[in-house]
């Protein structure tokens, strides 16, 4: 037999002699080779793990004990599939080599080179069945248990431990994409191998199994404890704060169910973690439990439902907010569930709940049905073509029939490929996004309009989105949520906008709900909004008042029906000073009625002694004045702060997101002002007083405006120009 065919044996032995004999009795059959010491032949073994059918340890070992080289073979992941023999003079080894984890023991001398290779060959045999085995029920990664052999053992357990009180136990990396991607796949499998080892010693002692179930999640059942927190410590110790686990508990299991079902509670514990940040265990409990008869109470149901019509379609009206006055541009269809005995249901309880388990192309056929008919019907009793969003779930996506299923629904009621709009999520593209993309252009090909919606929620490179087909990018609400929070930060939201923008094609923003929001988004230049600041999703026959409205007028439908808000008030001209071009004081208004109290700013300035200022320097000075603050102010405030000219000589400024931490900066702000203002040569000089209100300040005596003005009164009866902070 040629050498390359012939398995490989690593013989550990310092004494040439004896190497020298085994390689006699086994030559022929094997390639022979050496090595000196256990340290040598473990790094020989690791720079070629799956070159050696088989280990020789000959004793006495010149580095090392035979229990501990045993261990350092046989509970290494990488090594611990090699077969090893102990050769030892001492026959007491015998019993040590195989409690360690030896397949055999040969007592030395042995001078029956037949029985040497005889025991060789079997053992080489006995671990090539094993190994057959292994790849069948273990993960090739880590070397533990797959996902059903593991619940056979842990029934197994079940049966020999019938008292004994068990836990299941999920175990999740978070975010764990991110770390292949930043680091390599290489270092993301060294971190799931180190975890799961280090679970492994953390509940082995008491015969505890784990099991890697897929990508990053482990399964762990093991008798009762109560010691999470220190497990999830020690299985992330060293790897610093980039590793985070999750953990999900169902302690003190119910042993007449099924291990399946018992794991999807420890599961349903651990999705409760996905948006926690401080908490990194969840215990299944009576609160999870009622959740779970809910859920399956939904399931079963669905299908009476689907049948008799108790899912209805909303209707949320979309603005195109870049025009003078806010356009109705479109409308998305929003699910609801009147259900007869629970009343109305979230749709955050059954989308996802319907997206796990494959009913959500059903509940999805049915809206697109429902929304096509209902825009036949208005097409052709108020001869108005709105065009509507639905969404289309990755599941969807994956469906070969979807584009034709969707050109017979157009073409059944009689709508244009244009007006029936579909979003489709931006984590849907990374799944398989390929076949997604395929799928897209042939939407687009046949004249569907595509919308990425969530847009930022998922976790597309650069490149990935420059490459999606796409008509139109919808910011994700969390987007909108964490700019306008306490310490307001719309660097990530101007950025989403700029992206669209290079990619030429409009954005969408959900979730607007204050005037705030609106202006901030309009000033960004995003071209579309929805939210409750406009209308919260209708049902259809509500929604007909917005479709009216196209060929009556805001005004007019207002007059017909007082709920509805006119969009003149949302017109350039009826929020925006003639003169200056800043906020007038309608807007200013509704800005500072919106903005968050706690966390905001008001500064009030104005003219000293405007109207002797105009008598003196006349009438086009006193505008040129004008002029000049407005200038000077947007100059000296931020984007996101809004600027109001609210009098004649009366201008206000709300800074949102801050505190009176920043009095040292307003004080440096007017005094620029001021000085910005005495040297502009082309208009006679004036100087300015300001006063400022924190909402934070101490002892208020009234409203911000109140104390804002208080300061501002204070600073002009001094005659000194200059800042006044309340």
């Amino acid at each position: 037999m040629s050498d390359r065919l012939k398995p490989s044996i690593l013989i550990v032995e310092g004494n040439g002699a004896v190497f020298d004999y085994l390689k006699a009795c086994l030559e022929g059959h094997f390639v022979v080779e050496s090595a000196a010491t256990c340290e040598a032949a473990i790094t020989v073994l690791h720079r070629g793990k799956d070159a050696f059918a088989l280990v020789m340890l000959c004793c006495p070992l010149a580095d090392m004990r035979l229990e501990e080289a045993l261990d350092r073979v046989t509970t290494d992941p990488l090594l611990m599939h090699i077969p090893v023999i102990v050769l030892s003079e001492d026959r007491t080894e015998g019993v040590h080599a195989l409690c360690h984890g030896a397949i055999d023991f040969i007592g030395m001398p042995c001078h029956m080179p037949e029985m040497i290779l005889a025991r060789t060959r079997h053992a080489v045999e006995v671990s090539n069945n094993q190994s057959i085995i292994r790849s069948v029920e273990r993960d090739q990664l880590t070397g533990f248990y797959n996902r059903d052999f593991f619940f056979n053992y842990a029934n197994q357990f079940d049966v020999f431990h019938k008292e004994l009180e068990m836990d299941c136990i999920e175990v999740n990396i978070s975010h764990f994409h991110l770390i292949n991607e930043k680091y390599g796949r290489n270092y993301g499998d060294d971190v799931l191998c180190s975890i799961g080892r280090r679970l492994k010693e953390c509940v082995e002692a008491d015969g505890g199994l784990v099991c890697r179930r897929d990508g990053d999640t482990f399964l762990v059942y093991c008798p009762h404890r109560e010691d999470y927190e220190s497990i999830l410590h020690t299985a992330t110790l060293g790897m610093g704060s980039r590793i985070r686990l999750r953990m999900g508990v169902y302690p003190c299991v119910d042993k007449t169910m099924d291990m399946e079902r018992r794991f999807d509670r420890a599961k349903q514990a651990a999705d409760t973690l996905r948006s926690s940040f401080n908490k990194n265990v969840a215990i299944y409990d009576d609160e999870l439990r009622k959740a779970e008869l809910f859920f399956e109470q939904l399931l079963e149901d669905f299908p009476r439902a689907i049948r008799e019509k108790e899912f209805v379609v909303y209707y949320q009206p979309k603005f195109a907010i870049q025009s003078t006055i806010p356009v109705l541009n479109s409308a998305e269809a929003l699910v609801r569930w009147k259900h007869p005995n629970l009343g109305m249901i979230s749709p955050g309880d059954f989308i996802p709940l319907f997206e796990n388990n494959g009913m959500i192309t059903k509940l999805d056929s049915f809206v697109w049905e429902e929304v096509a008919a209902q825009m036949k019907e208005w097409k052709d009793r108020l001869g108005v073509r709105v065009p509507v969003s639905v969404n289309v779930s990755r599941v969807d996506i994956f469906d070969n029939d979807l584009v034709e299923h969707m050109l017979r629904l157009i073409r059944k009621y009689d709508i244009r490929p244009e007006e029936f709009l579909l979003e489709i999520t931006e984590s849907a593209y990374t799944q398989d996004s390929a076949q997604i993309i395929r799928t897209v252009k042939a939407l687009r090909d046949e004249g569907f309009r595509v919308e990425i919606d969530d847009f930022g929620s998922g976790y597309s490179s650069l490149n990935m989105i420059s490459t999606l087909p796409m008509d139109a990018l919808k910011i994700d609400m969390e987007f909108m949520t964490n700019a306008f929070k306490e310490r307001k930060n719309t660097r990530m939201l101007d950025a989403v906008i700029d992206i669209a923008y290079s990619l030429e094609v409009p954005t969408i923003a959900e979730g607007v709900e204050t005037a705030e929001q609106m202006f901030t988004l309009k000033e960004m230049g995003c071209d579309i909004v929805q939210g409750f600041y406009f209308s919260k999703p209708l049902p259809a026959e509500d929604f007909e008042r917005y479709l009216k409205e196209m060929e009556t007028g805001w005004t007019q439908a207002a007059e017909r029906d007082p709920k509805i808000k006119p969009a003149e008030q949302f017109a350039y001209e009826a929020l925006h000073d003639p003169m200056t071009g800043l906020y007038n004081h309608s807007a200013y208004t509704m800005l500072l009625k919106d903005a968050d109290q706690r966390n905001i700013a008001l500064i009030l300035a104005d003219i000293d002694d405007f109207a002797e200022y105009k008598r003196t320097n006349g009438e086009d000075a006193g505008r040129l004045a004008l002029h000049l603050v407005a200038e000077v102010l947007k100059h000296n405030f931020r984007s996101v702060d809004f600027i109001c000219h609210i009098g004649e000589d009366e201008f206000a400024v709300i800074m949102t997101r801050v505190n009176n931490e920043l009095k040292p900066l307003i004080y440096e702000k007017v005094n620029r002002i001021n000085t910005m203002i005495h040297q502009h040569e082309e208009v006679p000089p004036f100087r300015l007083s300001v006063g400022v209100a924190f909402a934070n300040r101490e002892n208020p005596q009234g409203d911000i405006f109140h104390d804002a003005d208080i300061a501002l009164q204070t600073i002009k009866a001094m005659k000194n120009s200059g800042v006044a902070i309340f």
